[in-house]
């Protein structure tokens, strides 16, 4: 074999996208009792759509479903999350990562399986090159004496969005803060308890730590990682043999 018959170039042998997943935009309701709904208004082109529903003084599962523009959305594992003692509350999280509508605005909807609870909830989209997948998922944070509570949410390197929707028994948004290079999207003020929904800044593949400061007092909470899945196959260099044009060979490729 010639050298003139080998032709080199390094490269993924798959689609030879980035991950890209990206935050997009949050919207939130007014707070009710019944069931909520409420326009989204996409800045890029949604592959992925995260609602969070907080419940306060509750202590059964009262959401039955979330819709975005119609499309029914996943609840995630371990939602919901519910602390049934001390200032009792429940945290819901659902998620869609393939087939998100594109409609400028959607419209969100919670239906609820039980009235008279107040509920406050947190849309988020995600732009992306591809379809989006759930990464990590953590529903750990649950307790009567939390001091600022926080989980590790597992990246396993891949790129990923972040972020954590939980409920206090702290009395007024101005007894919780965000952890560093974390952003408030919402805290809305139940009375004697918040809730709150909150978005990390950086889109990266390293763990995050996700929570929220406070002093002793309930804590419930999901959080979450999204990235786009795992290409399938990987990086190599791609060895042509006699390709076509060379030698009037018709070429094979070989992956090494």
């Amino acid at each position: 074999m010639c050298a003139g018959d080998v032709a080199g170039f390094d490269g993924f042998l798959t689609n030879g996208r980035d991950m890209t997943v990206a935050f997009d935009v949050f919207s939130n309701p007014t707070a009710g009792t019944g069931d909520l709904s409420w326009s989204h208004n996409p800045v890029g082109t949604p592959r992925g759509i995260l609602v969070w529903v907080v419940a306060n003084v509750s202590t059964e599962d009262n959401v039955t479903g979330v819709t975005y523009d119609g499309d029914a959305l996943t609840e995630v594992s371990g939602s919901p999350n519910i602390h049934a003692t001390g200032e009792t509350g429940g945290v819901y999280c659902f998620f869609r990562g393939v087939s998100v509508s594109t409609a400028d605005p959607a419209t969100v909807v919670m239906t609820s399986g039980l009235s008279g609870i107040v509920r406050q909830a947190g849309a988020v989209t995600l732009t992306a090159a591809d379809d989006l997948e759930i990464v990590d998922v953590d529903a750990t944070i649950n307790g009567d004496t939390e001091v600022n509570p926080s989980v590790v949410l597992s990246l396993s390197s891949r790129t990923s969005f972040a972020g954590i929707g939980f409920h206090s028994g702290r009395q007024g948004p101005a007894n919780i803060t965000p952890l560093t290079n974390w952003t408030d999207q919402e805290e809305f003020d139940f009375g004697a308890q918040v809730a709150g929904f909150y978005t990390f800044d950086t889109i990266g593949s390293s763990d995050v730590t996700a929570g929220w400061t406070q002093g002793s007092d309930d804590a419930t909470a999901i959080a979450i990682a999204i990235s786009e899945p795992v290409p399938v196959g990987g990086g190599g260099r791609l060895l042509l043999i006699n390709p076509p044009g060379l030698d009037g060979g018709f070429g094979s490729g070989l992956s090494q």
